[in-house]
């Protein structure tokens, strides 16, 4: 009893001495922000005096200078510049010679590369807190800015003794590893650079034990800065010397208490052994129960003594084993399904990938037969109807290669509006009669850049869902807007990143959804709907996409209020929104160029060469790309493009195309693929507008073909020039 004593009265003086660090921290927090918010104000109402306006506006950097001088001493700051647009520093003012213009230039650049307002600056051991105002001539707008104004306050080691006057504790401010300001000694700041440099004391806020020389301290590290750049950071540090001194008078107490109650104790063993063997003997029992099986012998955790918190911990650790037991078995169900789904989208993949080669056939000796039979042919009826049979069963096979993941992606600069206007009238049909369907789109919408038919998949999963979520009906609203995310509001939409997107939201009037089951919705497999009712991969579909896309998904929902799905897509840069619908040429462009052809299927091979001939180009065949390297070798004849499959037996498209750029960096390659399966590693540098997806049309080919040629010419001409044939 006496021990556990000593050990509560050193817990506790340990818990007052945790309990000083965090109002130490508290406290500086407070004067951080205090302070903060007094060079915010006097930022801006430096920026908006006229005679500082007047003087940015001057083109004499020595008057910027002259003049600077008198506006500084009305900030009462230790650090005083102001900067051009572009960042070159006009006017420089600092209460310390050490730190030097060439130092604020470096540091200013620094600041505004990474867009921040907030910032800290360091050289030559000086450490300062400064902000960067804009300063415009009237509005605040790009074309009116004049420059910037950056008021600095530095981290001095009188603020750090003030600071541990208050807090009574030692403060030590840090640029990275190296200290700033410290209150402790020069040689207690040798041993604690050398514990920070070895990691030792430096986890941010979380309390550690730090020896330094003979004294011991309790410490917690605070970091300053954010975003990017090298970290400043706080260090508070609070002495064990009157813990210390305190338990040494405490062990002397104890010690004589000690001898008082051996006695009291030997006689209180006696009468409590009998009190607690009763109850370990059941505790013993329920052990050799559970461990033949028997889960459900009852237990006595009755009473406020150590052998009932045993077993109380006991029967929680058993319901708690039995709960993981039935936690593995649903996993491993959940793993069979897993392996269930991967191996029928192999069979999918592998299934439409030969019937894209049979329907290429079908479709381009349909298309070829159409080129030769008039117009008002009876035979002409038949083959029309045989391409669309071929088209639709094209439809259902592009159906396939979605459902395994392996189609071909496409991301490109899109105007979002116009792929769900496209999808209206489907998902009208698609909910019901009985649910209200609604597009809000915003005219100005920013483009953004993603795969169409993905962000498509996307919409229609999370209508899908939503007109689950509402079988009584409702409403369902579709919005697009831009979106502008701070830093603070980034934060709240953990793991969003601050800046621009642009925002697809679908809004549903359904029963909506608690805590809990938002924690799980995008988990695969995961689904509120009975079974036979839902597969759970909707929305882990819709996750993997907006995340394969680089954007970001958020949902706001609750029990009774309905549910809205946020996607946040990342903006497209481009001068020109691509179309997303698929342009057919006019005519047919014709050449004289050489191609080689390299496919494993003899029937695709033929008909692509046929294309290709019938558009006027000399064609020479390879069946796979080891015998492609050994054409273009001892071929007499310049080959202008290498037309190839992606995967092929011996050598595929992506291992020849690795080849020859080695060999023949200049010959251009246009690749052949059904799908992407396990093209992954080979292809991952290849860009999409390289790849002809089967099946595909003569006017495809020939155009893909005609792109790929004017491009290698277009390479080697200076801009604004014209390509000549």
């Amino acid at each position: 009893m006496l021990l556990v004593v000593r050990y509560r009265v050193e817990k506790q003086e340990r818990e007052a001495i945790r309990e000083d660090l965090h109002n130490s921290v508290r406290n500086y927090e407070s004067f951080e922000r205090l302070r903060e918010a007094t060079l915010t104000h006097t930022a801006v109402l430096v920026a908006d005096m006229p005679n500082l306006r007047a003087l940015m506006t001057s083109k004499r950097k020595a008057k910027i200078q002259d003049g600077s001088q008198d506006i500084w001493g009305l900030t009462g700051s230790d650090l005083f510049v102001l900067a051009g647009i572009p960042g070159d520093v006009l006017a420089f003012q600092s209460s310390n010679a050490d730190f030097t213009l060439d130092a604020a230039q470096e540091s200013l650049r620094a600041s505004l590369q990474r867009g921040n307002v907030w910032d800290w600056w360091f050289h030559s051991g000086r450490l300062y807190q400064i902000w960067v105002q804009p300063v415009y001539f009237d509005e605040q707008s790009s074309e009116t800015l004049l420059g910037f104004l950056v008021i600095g306050q530095e981290v001095s080691k009188s603020q750090a003794r003030n600071f541990s006057n208050v807090a009574s504790s030692e403060a030590v401010f840090r640029y990275g590893n190296e200290i700033a300001a410290s209150t402790l000694s020069a040689e207690a700041n040798g041993f604690l650079e050398q514990q920070f440099r070895e990691g030792q004391g430096d986890q941010l806020e979380t309390e550690q034990e730090i020896q330094i020389g003979s004294e011991r301290y309790l410490g917690t590290t605070v970091r300053l800065s954010y975003g990017a750049g090298t970290p400043v950071s706080l260090s508070v540090l609070k002495s064990f010397n009157r813990a210390n001194t305190f338990l040494k008078q405490l062990n002397r107490v104890l010690l004589i208490l000690g001898f008082v109650s051996v006695l009291a104790g030997t006689v209180l063993a006696f009468l409590l052994s009998k009190t607690i063997t009763k109850p370990l003997a059941r505790l013993v029992t329920g052990l050799h129960a559970f461990e033949i099986g028997d889960s459900s012998f009852p237990l006595d955790d009755s009473g406020g003594d150590e052998v009932a918190e045993v077993t109380a911990a006991f029967d929680r650790m058993r319901a708690n084993l039995q709960k993981t037991e039935n936690e593995q078995k649903q996993l491993e169900q959940r793993l069979r399904q897993a392996h269930k789904m991967e191996a029928v989208g192999r069979l999918a993949g592998g299934v439409a990938h030969d019937f894209n080669n049979l329907l290429m056939i079908v479709s381009g000796h349909c298309e070829l037969l159409s080129a030769r039979i008039p117009a008002g042919e009876p035979d002409r009826n038949n083959v029309e109807q045989i391409q669309k049979a071929a088209d639709r069963a094209v439809s259902m096979t592009r159906q396939l290669l979605a459902f395994s993941r392996m189609q071909v992606l496409a991301p490109r600069v899109i105007d979002l509006n116009a792929v769900i206007a496209d999808m209206g009238k489907m998902l009208a049909r698609l909910i019901g009669e009985d649910i209200e369907y609604t597009f809000t789109a915003d005219p100005k919408l920013v483009s953004v850049k993603a795969d169409p038919g993905q962000i498509g998949q996307v919409i229609m999963n999370l209508v899908v869902n939503s007109r689950d979520a509402m079988p009584k009906g409702g409403s369902i609203t579709v919005r697009t807007r831009n979106a502008v995310l701070d830093r603070d509001e980034a934060l709240k939409r953990h793991p969003m990143q601050p800046g621009e997107y642009g925002l697809l939201s679908v809004t549903d009037t359904g029963h909506g959804m608690d805590e809990e089951t938002k924690a799980h919705i995008f988990e695969p497999f995961f689904t509120t709907k009975g079974v036979g009712k839902g597969t759970g991969l909707g929305l882990a579909t819709v996750y993997g996409i907006v995340k394969q896309s680089g954007g970001f998904i958020w949902v706001e929902s609750a029990p009774g209020k309905g549910t809205t799905f946020e996607i946040y897509l990342p903006l497209g840069y481009a001068t020109k929104i691509e179309d997303t619908k698929e342009i057919k040429p006019a005519a047919i462009p014709r050449g004289k160029e050489t191609i080689l052809v390299v496919e494993d299927e003899a029937a695709v091979r033929e008909l692509a060469c046929e294309f290709l001939k019938s558009a006027g180009y000399s064609v020479l065949e390879a069946k796979n790309g080891a015998e492609a390297l050994e054409t273009i070798a001892h071929s007499a004849n310049t080959i202008h493009l290498v037309l190839a499959d992606m995967i092929m037996p011996r050598m595929g498209g992506a291992e020849m195309a690795e080849r020859l750029k080695k060999e023949q960096p200049e010959l251009k390659v246009l690749f052949m693929s059904g799908y992407s399966e396990h093209a992954g590693v080979q292809s991952s540098q290849i860009s999409p507008q390289t790849i002809l997806a089967k099946p595909f049309s003569i006017a495809t080919l020939i155009g893909k073909v005609r792109e790929a040629l004017s491009g290698l010419t277009a390479s080697k001409a200076s801009e604004g020039e014209k390509v000549q044939r």
